[in-house]
């Protein structure tokens, strides 16, 4: 079992949520306008969240989440806030 922390990731940036292993837990975004969001475990990609409408909403990983091995980034477009789950 492990900790759950909450990193916020700004717009138009690319975040290193965590450098080495952790797990993706989940996602809290909010958009002003259609935009996508692109997780990776380091330099493969393991979503791209397309959202189509000004919105905010939660992305939950079931079970323990997804693993990166070799660190959790998140890419943001310019129009959407979040905050990441890891542990």
């Amino acid at each position: 079992m492990t900790d759950v922390k909450g990193v916020n990731c700004a717009p138009n940036m690319v975040t290193t949520v965590f450098y080495g292993r952790t797990r993706f837990k989940g996602i809290w975004y909010s958009t002003s306008a259609p935009t996508k969001i692109v997780i990776k475990d380091g330099s493969v990609t393991l979503f791209t969240f397309v959202i189509t409408t000004p919105s905010s909403d939660n992305i939950l990983i079931p079970g323990d989440g997804v693993l990166c091995s070799s660190g959790l980034i998140v890419i943001l477009d310019k129009h959407v806030f979040a905050v990441v789950f890891h542990g």
